[in-house]
C-alpha cells in the first residue's frame, strides 16, 4: 500500500480494512478544502480520531444533543486556552460527570470517523509507527466500524459501485462467524449473509431479501469490504450451437 494517495482512487472503506488486515499502526490522515482528519490506529484498530472542521467539535456535539445548553456552550467556549479543553472545563462546571464527559468523547470521535466514509475527494496520507497519544479511545471492531460508515452512505454512485450491480454473483466465505461475532445487526442482515451459503446474483439477493433493493445492495458493499462474503468470477455464456437437423452444427449468429 502506498503511503500517501487519492480517495478517489482509494476508497476510505478499502483503505481501513486494508489497515486492518495487515495489523497497521500509526496515524491516518485525511485532507480535503482545508479540511484535516487525523486517525489513530493501533494494529488495524482505529482508536481515536480528530477533525479541523469547526462542525466537527466536542461542543457543537454536546449542543446539538441537548446535554448543554447554548449559554453553557458559549460561556465554556470562552474559557478554552492552553492546555485547557472544553470537556474538561464542563466537568469542573458541573455540567457534565466524568462518566459523561467519556461517553461524549467516544461518541465524537465514533462521529468523525463515519463523517470520513462520506468523502469522495481529497488525499490521504500514512505515517507508520506515528504517536498520538489520548487517554480515552474507542473499543469497536474496525469491520463494526465499517459496517456502520457505509450505512450512512446514501449515494447511489458509490452503492451500485461497490456491490457490481445486478449481474455480480457472491457467497459467503467459510470463516464469515469469526468476523460477525463481534457485531450486532438485524435478523433481515443476518439472513441475507446466512443466504449466501450459495452463490447468487445480486437480482435473486434483492429478490429473496426483505430488505429494501437499496439496502441489499449497500449491505452487500459492506459484507464485501469486510470480507465476509466474496464475489465470484463468472464467465460470460458462450453461443449456443444449433443444429441444422442434417447433422451438421451451426454457430448462432
Amino acid at each position: 500500500m502506498k503511503d500517501r494517495g487519492s480517495l478517489v482512487e482509494r476508497d476510505f472503506p478499502d483503505l481501513i480494512h486494508d489497515l486492518y488486515d495487515r495489523r497497521w499502526s500509526g496515524v491516518l490522515t485525511l485532507s480535503h478544502m482545508g479540511i484535516a482528519k487525523t486517525i489513530l490506529v493501533e494494529q488495524g484498530r482505529l482508536v481515536f480520531a480528530s477533525s479541523s472542521s469547526p462542525d466537527e467539535r466536542l461542543g457543537e456535539l454536546l449542543l446539538k444533543q441537548g446535554r448543554v445548553s447554548l449559554k453553557q456552550f458559549v460561556e465554556a467556549g470562552q474559557r478554552i486556552g492552553p492546555n485547557r479543553r472544553l470537556g474538561a472545563i464542563l466537568v469542573e462546571q458541573g455540567i457534565l460527570t466524568p462518566k459523561e464527559l467519556v461517553r461524549g468523547v467516544i461518541e465524537h470521535t465514533a462521529e468523525i470517523l463515519y463523517g470520513a466514509f462520506l468523502w469522495t475527494e481529497g488525499q490521504y496520507r500514512l505515517d507508520q509507527g506515528a504517536e498520538y497519544a489520548e487517554a480515552i479511545t474507542l473499543n469497536l471492531s474496525t469491520p463494526a466500524i465499517i459496517m456502520e460508515g457505509i450505512r450512512r452512505i446514501d449515494a447511489w454512485s458509490r452503492i451500485n459501485r461497490g456491490c457490481g450491480g445486478l449481474m455480480a454473483v457472491y457467497e459467503r466465505v467459510s470463516e464469515y462467524e469469526s468476523v460477525m461475532r463481534a457485531m450486532s445487526l438485524s435478523a433481515e442482515k443476518l439472513g441475507l449473509l446466512k443466504s449466501l451459503g450459495t452463490p447468487r446474483d445480486v437480482e435473486a439477493i434483492c429478490g429473496e431479501s426483505s430488505l429494501s433493493n437499496f439496502e441489499v445492495c449497500r449491505t452487500l458493499w459492506a459484507y464485501r469490504v469486510i470480507g465476509v462474503i466474496r464475489r465470484l468470477d463468472v464467465p460470460e455464456e458462450r453461443p449456443v450451437a444449433e443444429d441444422d437437423g442434417l447433422g451438421l452444427v451451426l454457430p448462432q449468429d
